[in-house]
């Protein structure tokens, strides 16, 4: 039984090692397009405004507030990865996006620091509460987490990567899941 456990374990390793690769590939082929095309908006104002806009679009995510912004926030080619999915094109990020927000009672994002590097790219600090309808329900849950954003000519979100611990935000507060990755912890 345990060698056949292996051989599947080894057959199926190979191509999880493969999406994974083709993941970090599609991330660095994006950046790299996007910064040979030297995009980003025009002045400090123009910054300033889109950060203002990508803060208001998370504040208080809801189904409504996505209809409503998503267009004025990014842009109709934005590359999109929070870790649970990787998504191309502001149609499928709509629909990814309300689907979640329909998952949750509330979603607050508050953004705690905003940083700058030479090549354009905003690097966003964040804490997430977040309160299921489904898991532990009437109780808040908080992430941390920071958002790797870059904005396009107009000052719209082209590229977004966050970077959290999607386990501590979501996975710990499924029934049995949750249950699981305590027990792995406390191994730790």
């Amino acid at each position: 039984m345990t060698l056949v456990w292996r051989a599947r374990k080894f057959r199926t390793r190979p191509a999880k090692l493969h999406s994974f690769r083709a993941l970090i590939m599609t991330y660095l082929t994006t950046l790299a397009r996007l910064q040979l095309a030297g995009i980003a908006p025009a002045n400090a104002l123009d910054e300033s405004a889109a950060i203002a806009r990508f803060t208001r679009f998370f504040s208080d995510f809801s189904p409504n507030k996505i209809s409503v912004l998503l267009d004025e926030t990014y842009s109709p080619d934005v590359w999109f990865n929070d870790t649970l999915k990787t998504i191309e094109g502001r149609d499928v990020l709509r629909t990814y996006l309300k689907h979640s927000a329909e998952a949750v009672e509330s979603c607050v994002v508050d953004v705690k620091e905003t940083l700058k590097n030479q090549q354009g790219d905003f690097f966003i600090r964040w804490v997430m509460t977040i309160r299921f309808k489904k898991f532990k329900k009437g109780q808040d849950t908080q992430t941390i987490g920071i958002s790797h954003v870059r904005f396009d000519k107009s000052g719209l979100v082209c590229f977004h990567q966050d970077y959290w611990d999607s386990t501590a935000g979501i996975f710990e507060h499924i029934p049995v899941l949750g249950w699981a990755i305590g027990k792995i912890k406390a191994r730790l």
